[in-house]
């Protein structure tokens, strides 16, 4: 708006002090200035001019003054209350960040304060040096749809706390809406999981369209050289997504898939934290509540996609076929007597009407997380008769991974410490044995002795 020659904007305004407002008023009313100086020397609008003006010249220079001036903030926290927060800050909440401590400050201490009061407080009590802005990576617009993309990785981390071991986080997370579908916590990093919670998520949610991976071997099999008998045909992973008819999309960067790892950072800051709090100190415990933990956060972060059509397709198998397809897979040939070996036992089949059919045929053995053993010849259940076989028992063989041979190192360390701590304790045992053995001859030659010096005596 233009005012009598002077356009002036709201921006990078500086307010006047009021000795320069009292010297231009003065300057005015004696004729020295006029309006249009005056309006420029104040960088204000004609209509604040005059009505400043107004003020000066009826209460004076105290007249100018804000009326706010020398007043507490309506909204002030009172002084103890400040004192309060900032005690729990230091103790109970210590190391929660704004967005968790306002949460646990408004539930469990009935304290409701905004998250920027609580970010100031932080910075007061814990000053920090301002770090260089990083280059951040440029984000991929969300899909638009529930159920198109699910995210899924897990996160190493120490759950439980500084001094517990290393655990992992499996999870799913939905790109458009943000919303975590399945998780759960496992020692390392392994396929049982996922399989586990794509079980979880088909049965509650549907059939996505498409899952987004790493190249772990759990999700993509290894170098053709290296490729195991298991793995001709791809992983277990992929083969129940073409069994569900869901497309698997493999990233090549960390930062391709970030949304699931702004999601492990994220879970890294709070779920730690909140399990302390609420005592919960293993990965059983955590497993049992996991699912009040994912609604927490739903509620809090989940957002509303583009658009409300759901891209998941239903589950046309029952439950029991469902749970057959995320169990775990293996290939064998039938011998002539339509048997073949698993796992240090003998299979047969039984009931079969035409046993030519089957012989060198290859057939599926079904594992189930509970133990439980199927044989199927294409989709056909076939009955089988499991027989152990007699002998030297045959050792499970280890593969790991560059995710998992830290915690199986750490397990064959926990036992050889184990087994050299029972060594200690036998030569503890030993050695003890041997000064109570001495004490009592010491006992019997001093009970010699005192016999043959009373003797002598008489």
């Amino acid at each position: 708006m233009l005012f009598r020659g002077f356009k002036w904007s709201k921006k990078n305004v500086k307010h006047p002090s009021i000795n320069e407002l009292v010297a231009v008023f003065t300057e005015y009313r004696a004729g020295l200035i006029t309006c249009k100086q005056a309006l420029a020397q104040l960088k204000m609008p004609e209509s604040t001019f005059f009505r400043k003006l107004n003020k000066f010249s009826s209460q004076g220079a105290e007249g100018l003054e804000h009326g706010n001036r020398g007043r507490s903030p309506v909204n002030k926290l009172d002084k103890d209350l400040r004192e309060k927060i900032d005690n729990l800050l230091q103790t109970k909440y210590a190391g929660f960040q704004p967005a968790l401590a306002r949460k646990y400050l408004k539930n469990c201490e009935q304290i409701e304060v905004s998250e920027e009061f609580i970010r100031q407080r932080l910075l007061k009590l814990y000053p920090r040096e301002k770090k260089a802005e990083s280059k951040g990576h440029p984000l991929r617009r969300r899909r638009s749809r529930f159920g198109e993309l699910i995210q899924i990785d897990g996160s190493r981390h120490r759950w439980f706390g500084e001094d517990e071991p290393f655990c992992v986080v499996h999870a799913f997370i939905d790109d458009a809406t943000g919303t975590i579908t399945a998780a759960c916590l496992r020692p390392t990093e392994v396929g049982e999981a996922y399989r586990e919670l794509i079980m979880g998520h088909v049965l509650k949610y549907g059939i996505p369209a498409a899952f987004y991976s790493d190249r772990h071997s759990i999700f993509k099999p290894t170098s053709s050289g290296l490729l195991t008998s298991e793995d001709q045909d791809g992983t277990q992973y992929q083969r129940i997504c073409n069994m569900l008819g869901i497309e698997y999309i493999y990233a090549k960067t960390p930062e391709a898939k970030g949304r699931i790892e702004r999601l492990n950072q994220t879970l890294q800051g709070r779920w730690p934290k909140e399990f302390k709090l609420r005592g919960i100190k293993d990965i059983n415990t955590a497993n049992l509540h996991i699912e009040e933990f994912v609604n927490e956060y739903n509620e809090e972060f989940a957002i509303k996609p583009f658009y409300q059509e759901d891209s998941h397709v239903p589950l046309l198998a029952t439950e029991e076929e469902l749970k057959r397809i995320c169990a775990t897979w293996h290939e064998r040939h039938l011998s002539k007597n339509l048997s073949c070996s698993f796992k240090n036992q003998i299979i047969q089949a039984l009931g079969v009407e035409n046993r030519h059919a089957l012989i060198g045929k290859k057939v599926s053995i079904v594992e189930y997380p509970d133990g439980k053993i199927e044989m199927l010849w294409g989709l056909r259940v076939i009955p089988i008769k499991i027989i152990p076989k007699v002998g030297c028992p045959k050792f499970e063989e280890y593969t790991e991974t560059a995710k998992t041979i830290d915690a199986r190192v750490d397990e064959i360390m926990a036992k050889e410490n184990q087994r050299r701590q029972l060594w200690l304790n036998k030569r503890a045992a030993k050695v003890r044995e041997v000064l109570n053995m001495r004490e009592l001859v010491i006992e019997a030659a001093e009970e010699i002795i005192k016999e043959d010096s009373e003797k002598d005596k008489h």
